[in-house]
């Protein structure tokens, strides 16, 4: 019997080193982790500069005083409660309330000399979002400028929060509540004019948003006349006539009643020097 000789199996193949063929090379991962760490600092970079962007008109907010909101005054000389304001914004819709609630913040001293006549900003609630820093930055402007009452150099203007003493408030109410708050005084506005009490200026909330019919001038121009008007009684000063024609209306002209032939004006100090005319009848 015939005999096959054995036979050796083939030796198996050598074993592959294991290698993880979706790997990149070492120069990707790098440049992908480098884009990957910058990535996430743009983003928080951005959320930082969002948020700066988003608060950064808080400076002068409107809050509510800790204690009851101030309510229309049977006593003119009373002054709001001092309470200490909260923190929390207002954004309502325009409407009556009777209640007001105080612009925050401390605004820039205006003039350059004499005692500071320190007074609050309230605005009556609820407020239209930005009614309260657009009206704080007129009256701001307003009692700043050159021509206004600190041309006298006697005395200097500051808005402070209601938490500070100061010696008058000036009001943005809307006609109905003005026209109560005026009654108290004795004076009868026909829920059209704005008027002064004592410690009080009550701007009427219609002429501030829409002057007069045939004023002339930009609205602008009523606004500023109208608070220079009104802080120019909180000061002393009576009413005058118009002087003339065509010429210049005296700023304590009622020039809300109309212009009697006058020119439209603003200003106390139109030319750097007082401006007045005749003694109203």
């Amino acid at each position: 019997m015939r005999r096959t000789p054995l036979t050796r199996p083939a030796p198996p193949p050598a074993p592959v080193p294991f290698r993880d063929f979706e790997e990149e090379p070492r120069p990707a991962r790098r440049r992908r982790r480098v884009l990957t760490v910058f990535t996430y600092l743009l983003l928080a970079a951005s959320v930082v500069f969002l948020g700066r962007y988003l608060h950064g008109g808080d400076g002068d907010r409107i809050v509510v005083p800790a204690a009851t909101p101030l309510l229309v005054s049977r006593h003119p000389s009373a002054a709001p409660s001092k309470a200490a304001p909260s923190t929390r914004v207002i954004v309502r819709a325009a409407g009556t309330s009777g209640s007001f609630e105080y612009v925050t913040g401390t605004g820039p001293v205006l003039g350059g000399a004499g005692p500071i006549r320190r007074f609050h900003l309230a605005i009556e609630k609820p407020a239209t979002f930005g009614a309260p820093s657009s009206f704080a930055r007129e009256v701001d402007r307003t009692l700043g400028d050159r021509r206004s009452w600190i041309a006298e150099r006697r005395f200097r203007f500051q808005r402070v929060p209601v938490a500070v003493h100061a010696e008058f408030t000036i009001y943005l109410a809307s006609a109905r509540t003005s026209e109560r708050m005026c009654r108290t005084g004795g004076l009868e506005t026909g829920a059209y004019t704005s008027c002064r009490l004592s410690q009080k200026v009550i701007v009427n909330d219609d002429r501030w948003e829409g002057a007069v019919h045939g004023y002339g001038a930009p609205l602008t121009t009523y606004r500023a006349y109208v608070i220079n008007h009104e802080v120019g009684h909180q000061l002393g000063h009576g009413h005058e006539a118009c002087p003339g024609r065509g010429r210049l209306a005296p700023v304590m002209m009622q020039q809300t009643f109309g212009l009697k032939g006058c020119v439209a004006n603003s200003w106390p100090f139109p030319n750097g020097k007082r401006y007045t005319g005749p003694p109203a009848p």
